[in-house]
């Protein structure tokens, strides 16, 4: 069999990523407290040696004659120890051997990457720590990168021509083809960085904690740039063999809906595969990039795969790509033979979107005698917006639509908004114009295309009116047009809601919408409720979202964007799932910009929220987050005291709110210098919040910045015993902040050995903590043990976080290695960070 040499084979490294292995092995035969790994790079023991007065044995790891590192354990039972020695080297050998094996498991045996099972494992995990970040965005260690830049990114490597090479050269020239492209990929990859072997002809990389798209995109271009070397000559002609290389990436959490982030992490984890495989197949297409980012596809990865009667063609476009309904996108033609650019040929719109592809109709052609063809690429020109649809008869935008589209007149329609009828006539006969569904399970609704003309006509005729979208929520495929049906026919058994002839219509494959004229959303919100409560009961999951106009200053044409916005509120409650657009949902839509990056988005949407509910502490509280998050901390402090001053409901949610504010309130006097002011909010929210571990955190750096150094070490093991507490109470190991600065605080007073413990028990808990391998690399050094394993950590930890004490960590690993002009590189990275 064709394997990766050495691919088992242990290294330290290995010792360091599977420490919680070893210690589980070993506790089989003797325990202890706690446990460090050491590197010595001389003198180092043959035996084990037990010190009786300390209670720690040294225990040296041999693996096939050579050192990998000495086990310290701190802690052990004297008599136990004692009776063991004897045979601790071969228990030591055994576990080593498990290692070994374990390790083996978890390496493809032809490109020594790891498997795909182990990435999936990575994906889940990672994204669960991303979650945990998004959930609490006031995190107290303050060490942690902006929200926007905690995500995960992976990228997919494709092997297009991987079939056709095993057809004509054979399998084991195929592996081995594959075996240097995976030495190449493995060059120059940063440590963080899990590199894996996906199917028969892939290849993936895990990039954790990346600053977006972009991260993704430069390692995907380097990457395929190192593996273009990889060749072998042909065993007849000698011909040189190359594998034809294209890539595709995805986001975490950006690439995902919200929907999708409520399923388990096992979903969501080949969920992201599937989305960054969908890229790098996007690829394949005539003039398409090598690299291709998911969230591109629908902007610039298109193509019409053949042309269909009356004016419509099919699009490589489907829900995989998060196409939908409504979708405008302008058609190019292929390139001329001049080397003239690609010529415009028109625009079509998505009226049905299936799985992988989506029935388009055309808008208009640039000229005539040029028809849409198969190999035309698309390129989008906007999201659908329920005001602003470009399909009416005739194939014309009506003038309420699309305010100043070349050959319309009144491009200010859409913002007039009168309150008398129009001249177009009355509702019933712009009705009968269009034709309803006439066939499927819903039958006699207005299809999504109609539907946006028809409101685009009859928002007009009224000076109040109700928009609600009700979202079923089952996989997509052929069962969604029986849910929806399911959704239709209970929504017509209720009088409440039918009565005024509401319009009712298709959004996208998994809604339906209807706009009730002259009704107002508080009225109607009850009727929707007992809607989603009669459908849960009969097992179909809905949320049901409504906007009610007028609402705040927004316009007419702006009430779908609420409606979306009181949707994504409603699947946040528990069943049954209706929620109006008020000050809780723009509270929520804020909260998720400010997730992706948008600081001064969420600060507009806050400020929204409190203008529609001046008492709304959460918007309150918020704003004073992302002030803070600017550096406009007098700003900040103004926001959570008038938090302060709104009591609301008496309550422990009430108390709970109190000593965030506290808290936040802490934070903004910390970074302005005002100790004594901080602290005494630091204590409030203990006061209320006696659980709170990040104001004890607080506090012992407040007492550690003072001088008081034992008083910091009372309140970081108050925090520590909370920890613990709320670990048991979850029933499962989580990360301990404490350990960290507890162990920062023993470095600082020269116990080595105890903060080197605490940092392996803070990485056991949390294995992505950038600020404790930085930490463990320094002792590390200080120790004088082997520099390879320092420069590891610091790889590791300026990866996960760019700091210039980490790149300045580096540099004096790699210079105690003797690599002075890396050294340097790292240098001059460190002044410029």
């Amino acid at each position: 069999m064709n394997t990766a040499p050495s691919a088992c084979d242990l290294t330290r490294r290995d010792l360091m990523d599977m420490d919680a292995l070893l210690m589980q092995e070993l506790g089989k035969f003797i325990q202890c407290s706690h446990h460090a790994l050491y590197f010595p790079t001389a003198h180092a023991p043959r035996q084990p040696e037990l010190l009786p007065r300390e209670r720690r044995l040294l225990l040296p790891l041999y693996r096939q004659g050579s050192l990998l590192g000495v086990l310290m354990l701190h802690g052990v039972k004297v008599r136990d120890a004692r009776a063991l020695l004897p045979q601790l080297p071969a228990i030591a050998g055994l576990c080593l051997e498990l290692l070994a094996r374990v390790k083996a498991t978890r390496v493809d045996a032809v490109t020594g990457l790891a498997t795909e099972n182990v990435l999936y494992g990575a994906m889940e995990d990672e994204a669960a720590r991303v979650r945990e970040l998004f959930a609490d965005p006031s995190r107290g260690d303050g060490e942690h990168s902006p929200l926007h830049r905690l995500c995960m990114g992976l990228v997919l490597l494709h092997f297009s021509n991987g079939r056709e090479i095993v057809g004509r050269m054979g399998f084991r020239f195929a592996d081995e083809l594959m075996r240097r492209a995976a030495e190449a990929l493995r060059e120059e990859l940063p440590s963080d960085v899990v590199a894996a072997r996906v199917g028969r002809f892939g290849m993936a990389l895990l990039l954790p904690s990346v600053s977006g798209r972009s991260a993704c995109q430069k390692t995907a271009e380097a990457a395929l740039a190192r593996m273009a070397g990889a060749a072998l000559p042909a065993p007849l002609t000698g011909r040189t063999i190359r594998p034809r290389l294209s890539a595709g990436h995805a986001v975490y959490p950006q690439d995902m809906e919200g929907a999708e982030l409520r399923l388990p992490m096992f979903e969501q984890a080949r969920m992201l595969m599937e989305r960054a495989r969908l890229a790098a197949r996007m690829t394949s297409q005539p003039g398409a990039p090598r690299v291709m980012p998911f969230a591109r596809i629908l902007q610039d990865g298109g193509t019409v795969l053949r042309a269909l009667p009356q004016g419509r063609v099919r699009v490589g476009l489907g829900a995989q790509a998060k196409a939908r309904e409504g979708m405008r996108f302008a058609v190019w033609g292929p390139s001329g033979q001049d080397g003239a650019g690609n010529p415009y040929k028109g625009e079509v719109v998505l009226l049905q979107v299936r799985e992988f592809h989506s029935v388009a109709e055309t808008v208009h052609l640039a000229d005539a005698t040029a028809p849409l063809e198969a190999g035309d690429r698309l390129s989008l020109l906007e999201v659908p917006s329920l005001a602003a649809f470009p399909h009416a008869p005739g194939g014309r935008a009506a003038a309420a639509d699309v305010p100043g589209t070349p050959g319309q007149e009144g491009s200010a329609a859409a913002d007039t908004e009168p309150d008398g009828a129009p001249a177009a006539g009355s509702v019933r006969e712009g009705r009968a114009r269009i034709p309803a569904l006439e066939d499927g399970a819903c039958a006699g609704i207005y299809g999504h295309g109609d539907f946006l003309h028809l409101f685009a006509q009859e928002k007009e005729r009224t000076g109040r009116f109700v928009l609600a979208i009700v979202r079923v929520d089952v996989p997509h495929d052929a069962r969604q047009e029986a849910a929806l049906g399911e959704c239709l026919a209970a929504w017509r058994q209720i009088p409440e809601l039918c009565a005024g002839e509401p319009l009712a219509g298709l959004y996208g494959s998994n809604a339906l919408i209807f706009f009730h004229a002259d009704s107002s959303a508080e009225a109607l919100l009850p009727h929707y409720t007992a809607l989603c409560a009669r459908l849960e009961a009969a097992g179909l999951p809905v949320s049901a979202g409504l906007a009610g106009y007028p609402f705040l200053h927004y316009r007419k044409g702006e009430m779908p964007d609420c409606a979306l916005k009181a949707l994504e509120y409603a699947q946040l409650l528990p069943p049954p799932r209706a929620g109006l657009c008020n000050s809780l949902a723009l509270n929520i839509s804020a909260d998720r910009r400010y997730a992706l990056g948008d600081v001064f988005g969420a600060i507009d949407e806050y400020k929204l929220a409190l203008l529609a509910d001046a008492e709304n502490v959460l918007a309150r509280n918020s704003l004073g987050v992302c002030m803070a998050a600017l550096g406009r901390y007098h700003e900040a402090r103004r926001h959570f005291l008038e938090a302060l001053r709104y009591k609301g409901d008496a309550g422990p949610e009430r108390q709970a709110r109190i000593a965030q504010t506290h808290y936040n309130l802490g934070t903004v006097c910390q970074q302005l210098g005002e100790r004594r002011s901080a602290a005494r909010y630091y204590r409030e929210c203990i006061k209320d919040a006696p659980e709170h571990v990040y104001a004890h955190l607080r506090l012992g750096q407040l007492c550690e910045e003072g001088g008081r150094r034992n008083e910091a070490r009372r309140f970081y093991e108050l925090a520590a015993a909370i920890e613990d507490r709320q670990s048991e109470q979850a029933g499962e190991q989580r990360p301990s902040l404490a350990r960290r600065y507890l162990a920062r605080l023993a470095a600082r007073q020269r116990h080595g050995g105890e903060a080197r413990e605490l940092l392996h028990d803070t990485l056991l808990r949390n294995p992505f903590d950038a600020a404790a391998m930085l930490l463990l690399a320094r002792l590390y050094l200080d120790g004088d043990e082997d520099p390879a394993m320092a420069e590891l950590l610091a790889r590791k930890s300026v990866g996960l976080r760019d700091t210039p004490e980490g790149w300045q960590v580096l540099a004096r690993a790699l210079r105690a290695l003797g690599r002075e002009e890396e050294a340097s590189l790292a240098e001059a990275h460190a002044s410029v960070g």
